[in-house]
């Protein structure tokens, strides 16, 4: 009898908080120095057809559709269906995962010609608590992110096998 094999997980474009590599590889490892680790597991990408906006009182954002921007981030490929469950946990019920496109970027940030498709998750909230203003990782790095690795130490995502 043949051994079963694993499914593959879906590959993952991420865009926001997610883009901290630090928060990152606290998600996937459980530990926010793995940042080594997780580069071997991202590519710069870039999406279009969404755009990329701050949530009223909030320190993450949120992609919606929006035909005529892009939005640049990573495209995960996971090893394993435990990784791609830690993030789909750490982002919760809020935010679908969607199908889409992915254009990888080589290191000018320019597109390489190679394209995938991935997951992107979408804002699936409240409208009202979208606002117009842009989401910057930059921003989000200096105010915020080692208040959110504080408050995350200690604590795992399961993810389950």
């Amino acid at each position: 009898m043949a051994e079963e094999v694993p499914p593959q997980p879906t590959p993952l474009f991420v865009y926001g908080t997610l883009c901290a590599k630090e928060l990152l590889a606290w998600a996937i490892t459980g530990d926010s120095s793995s940042v080594n680790y997780v580069d071997s597991l991202i590519r710069p990408a870039r999406v279009y057809g969404f755009a990329r906006y701050r949530l009223q009182g909030r320190d993450y954002p949120a992609a919606t559709i929006h035909k005529d921007s892009h939005i640049d981030g990573y495209l995960i490929t996971f090893q394993n269906m435990s990784q791609r469950r830690k993030l789909d946990d750490f982002e919760g019920e809020i935010y679908k995962p969607v199908s889409t496109k992915v254009h990888i970027l080589d290191q000018d940030g320019k597109a390489s010609g190679e394209e995938l498709f991935a997951d992107i998750y979408l804002w699936d909230g409240p409208a009202e608590s979208l606002t117009q203003e842009s989401w910057e990782l930059q921003v989000f790095i200096d105010e915020s992110l080692e208040d959110w690795l504080d408050l995350f130490q200690g604590m795992e995502l399961t993810g389950g096998e």
